[in-house]
């Protein structure tokens, strides 16, 4: 194994491993703590409750997809520099979806909703029992990776803001910590081995010229 592909693989195993921890042992005593945190802090709690649903909205995969498509076709058709952003986001932002989907799905796990407890029944289209990984995080950080390609000076500011996303929806009972990991993780996996099959160059920051 060259020293690139372990350089590659080490940040690999540390995540897996912290997912482990939380799946096995952390995740209920985050919760907890996330819980208690907000019933001593009414007045945040309040203000959180209600930005809830724009923040719901903006991290759904539906109007994230729908802004792809759009600039996708604006830079196909109308202003061409904006035709590689475009397509990077979309079929980002789509595999990372369905990757998720199929694996929430195919894990069957009960969200926080149901149980505290680690209870996975395998493949179910129940919506109770689909936690595992998060997909609103899984799409956020995608955006950010995505981002982080062509603005890696605000790079920090694109992952606050997935991890915000992550945040959001361990704070409203829909998934636990360890969801928020694994959705992380399928989100910039995905999508960098899809900008690596987009642009086998590696040079994504270029915008495309349009052709003569």
């Amino acid at each position: 194994m060259s020293a690139l592909n372990r350089r590659k693989l080490v940040p690999l195993l540390l995540l897996m491993a912290v997912l482990a921890v939380f799946t096995l042992y952390a995740d209920k005593w985050t919760i907890d703590s996330i819980r208690l945190f907000f019933s001593e802090h009414t007045t945040l709690n309040a203000f959180l409750k209600q930005i809830s649903p724009i923040s719901t909205f903006l991290f759904h995969g539906t109007p994230q997809i729908t802004a792809a498509f759009i600039l996708f076709i604006v830079g196909n058709y109308l202003y061409r520099p904006l035709y590689i952003p475009g397509k990077t986001f979309l079929f980002a932002l789509c595999a990372s979806g369905l990757s998720v989907q199929i694996i929430k799905h195919l894990v069957g796990r009960a969200r926080p909703r149901v149980t505290d407890a680690f209870i996975a029944i395998g493949p179910s289209l129940h919506s109770d029992y689909d936690s595992f990984p998060s997909g609103h995080t899984a799409l956020a950080f995608s955006i950010a990776c995505v981002l982080s390609s062509y603005f890696k000076r605000y790079r920090l500011v694109f992952y606050l803001f997935a991890t915000v996303a992550g945040f959001d929806r361990i704070r409203t009972g829909s998934h636990f910590p360890s969801d928020v990991i694994a959705g992380a993780f399928v989100g910039i996996a995905v999508t960098k081995w899809i900008m690596s099959r987009l642009m086998p160059e590696g040079d994504i920051c270029q915008p495309q010229t349009p052709s003569k």
